[in-house]
């Protein structure tokens, strides 16, 4: 049997393999955010970087293919039923969120906090899975929402499980988009992060994305080197530094350590 031909991607979007029209198309998808349904062309145009004329022709093909929709009224676009088809079909697969549901849950309802698992999604932690307590104050962030990886625990912990040269690919990005000024505390904290995980199996940030939220962050590499991360999050009244630190957290790893023998015994 002929062996699989592994790509190396780390040329990235340098690449003579590199299809710059597909990741303009992609990228006019990923502009849209949860709870926001409508877009105009010069929307998408202001969050893509792309001109107006090209944004124009991406949205006639994907509209065309069914991964969008215009509305006759108001000529504003939005996401079709061809990208939430993808969407199931990745989310149904991934076995790991399957059977992390009721330790997550287990956990939500110990504490009444917000559970999340979360893939990366561009510079982003986007929530596939999100467990909550009955308690009013849980986190009410619902699958979907994308939470950015360089101010949270959950970002944090995802770059502390990912491989070197991935990781530096992703520090990068990150600091083109943070931008020179701001580089050097935003880095400050990631390695700080990187080294609370390192040393407790967990990273913790506290009132740095949203004022009023913390949370704790743990993940998971999986063999074909995907990262799946957990986090714990709640308002920052209820869950002070001690909490976190003494409770929430090691709780938070202890399962995701367990965790881990399902994705070493069968690929998630």
């Amino acid at each position: 049997m002929a062996r699989t031909k592994h790509l190396d991607f780390d040329e990235g979007a340098d690449s003579s393999r590199f299809v710059t029209a597909l990741a303009r198309g992609l990228d006019v998808l990923a502009c849209f955010h949860v709870d926001e349904k409508w877009l105009t062309n010069a929307e998408i145009a202001s969050r893509t970087g792309l001109p107006k004329p090209t944004v124009v022709r991406m949205a006639y093909t994907l509209c065309v293919l069914g991964y969008m929709r215009q509305s006759h009224e108001s000529g504003k676009y939005a996401l079709g039923d061809s990208v939430a088809a993808l969407g199931i079909t990745m989310v149904s697969n991934l076995k790991l969120r399957r059977i992390a549901r009721p330790y997550m849950q287990d956990l939500a309802n110990r504490y009444d906090i917000s559970v999340s698992l979360g893939i990366r999604n561009g510079l982003s932690v986007l929530y596939v899975e999100n467990c909550r307590s009955g308690a009013p104050l849980s986190l009410g962030l619902d699958l979907g929402a994308r939470i950015p990886i360089a101010e949270t625990a959950m970002g944090h912990a995802l770059l502390a499980v990912m491989e070197p040269r991935e990781r530096e690919r992703l520090l990068a990005e990150i600091c083109k988009d943070e931008g020179e000024q701001r580089w050097p505390q935003v880095l400050q904290t990631i390695n700080a992060g990187c080294a609370h995980w390192r040393a407790r199996g967990f990273t913790v940030v506290v009132r740095d994305w949203q004022t009023d939220i913390v949370g704790v962050g743990a993940a998971i590499r999986q063999p074909d080197g995907r990262v799946i991360a957990f986090n714990a999050g709640g308002s920052a009244s209820k869950f002070p530094r001690e909490l976190l630190e003494q409770e929430v957290g090691p709780q938070l790893a202890r399962m995701v350590k367990g965790l881990e023998s399902f994705v070493r015994s069968d690929e998630a």
